[in-house]
């Protein structure tokens, strides 16, 4: 399937997460990009915090932490098996303001964070939805792969460069940069 164009002129193929669900709660993912760090940032950049939007939620590796912050979470992905396996977490661990939504768009809300873990690079149009998000969020927070050779991760030729997310994510909103992860940027973009 092709996706955006990216810098350069190449066209890039987009995919979505198709491997092993227990890879997105893995002791290596823990250990490369921990959750403390960013619920950190979201508890001192982000205000109110209402609403967010975990899009690409997958099992909910974001998803439960957010909604300790959060009134309420959305936490949307396309792929029913990732659904399936977070609604049963959530039943377990009594977490009752998540909302489940099994899809490849943004919920119609309005929402104060729309937060994309490892996400962005599998968009087909990752700057019209920066554009539908800037729409829906004052804040934005963006973790994707740096585009560098890893131990694991998307093959590097779909990776997004750090400066060209910026590049697109600047188009909507104020955008900085947040170093917290070796193997990923964390961009985070506030509109007004």
């Amino acid at each position: 399937m092709e996706g955006f164009r990216g810098g350069g002129g190449e066209r890039r193929r987009h995919h979505h997460y198709q491997h092993e669900p227990s890879v997105l709660e893995s002791e290596w993912r823990k250990a490369i990009q921990p959750v403390e760090p960013v619920v950190e940032l979201i508890s001192r950049e982000i205000r109110p915090r209402r609403v967010a939007v975990d899009f690409g939620a997958g099992t909910g590796y974001y998803t439960i932490p957010l909604s300790r912050l959060f009134d309420t979470v959305y936490a949307v992905d396309s792929d029913p098996r990732l659904i399936k396996i977070l609604g049963e977490k959530l039943r377990a661990e009594k977490v009752d303001n998540v909302v489940l939504v099994e899809g490849d768009r943004l919920p119609e809300v309005d929402a104060d964070l729309i937060f994309l873990a490892n996400v962005l690079h599998e968009l087909p149009d990752p700057e019209a939805f920066l554009r539908d998000a800037a729409d829906r969020a004052r804040f934005i927070i963006v973790i994707d792969w740096k585009k560098e050779e890893t131990p694991r991760g998307p093959p590097l030729w779909e990776r997004i460069p750090e400066d060209e997310a910026v590049k697109m994510l600047s188009r909507f909103y104020r955008v900085r940069k947040v170093d917290i992860y070796r193997y990923h940027y964390v961009l985070i973009g506030a509109r007004g």
